[in-house]
């Protein structure tokens, strides 16, 4: 996937050890001074900031909780050590994500995974063919993990463009879609997140093709793309491809209502599941 020597989950594990780094010397305190908080060594906190030693989960933990920090580094871990679950041509995917300074989406089938809910995300993954319970349940926490991109300090600006038969679409039931479209109301916060419903008086667009996302990288590294079909997906950063996807996108955004006119169509969609 990537081009000239790039690694998203080593750009991810540079981020990392530049965010520690940063939030360690603005609180004053060596490796060392740090160390003394932590269940680790010096030599760790020192590996991980060289780039010698990639952050667990467990370590991550502890130095968040030691320098009081809210998810800054743990969101970085899926883009290092990347999905376990799901499709192998999938698990780049979170990399991309996030080191991603504009993300693009368009769906016709289902509300995108950074804006499902627990519940919503757990029927849609359950429905996968020969998924387990357990299987879903982890690709559940690694969903949820990966939407904590747009909470962050330092946001990618999000923009999707929903199929409106998607609201229409009764994932779970009633009580799962009137959570799901509220989430979708209450995440809207232009420019950062902004959602628009392309209207089924559209008729047949080209994104009936399929789901699709654009990133475009925060370091001026390539676009990469994210193609979506019934069989299969693939992440590339072919330009050729990835400009002809931006083309989509360009002319499905065309057509979908504005984001006043969207909030107002989730809202009765949503007040039509009772």
């Amino acid at each position: 996937m990537a081009a000239n020597g790039d690694d998203p989950s080593r750009e991810a594990w540079k981020e990392y050890a530049r965010r520690q780094l940063q939030y360690r010397t603005d609180q004053g305190l060596s490796q060392e001074r740090l160390a003394d908080r932590l269940p680790y060594s010096e030599s760790a906190v020192g590996h991980v900031e060289r780039l010698m030693r990639k952050p667990t989960e467990e370590y991550t933990r502890e130095i968040e909780k030691a320098l009081g920090l809210d998810g800054q580094l743990m969101e970085l871990l899926p883009a290092i050590h990347g999905n376990t679950m799901g499709p192998k041509w999938f698990r780049e995917w979170p990399r991309v994500e996030a080191l991603a300074h504009t993300i693009r989406t368009s769906e016709p089938m289902l509300i995108p995974g950074l804006l499902q809910t627990e519940r919503y995300a757990r029927e849609v993954l359950l429905g996968r063919p020969g998924a387990t319970p357990e299987e879903a349940e982890q690709a559940v926490r690694l969903r949820v993990r990966r939407q904590a991109i747009l909470g962050t300090p330092k946001p990618p600006m999000y923009s999707t463009l929903i199929d409106e038969n998607v609201l229409h679409r009764p994932v779970g039931g009633a009580e799962v879609m009137r959570e799901q479209l509220q989430k979708l109301l209450d995440v809207i916060s232009p420019p950062y997140v902004t959602v628009r419903i392309i209207p089924l008086t559209a008729g047949l667009t080209v994104g009936c093709l399929g789901a699709f996302e654009v990133a475009t990288m925060f370091d001026g590294g390539p676009d990469h793309a994210y193609l979506e079909s019934a069989e299969e997906g693939r992440v590339t950063n072919r330009a050729a491809t990835v400009q002809a996807l931006i083309v989509r996108w360009e002319a499905l955004s065309g057509m979908a209502y504005p984001v006043d006119r969207s909030r107002q169509t989730i809202r009765e969609v949503m007040e039509s599941y009772g």
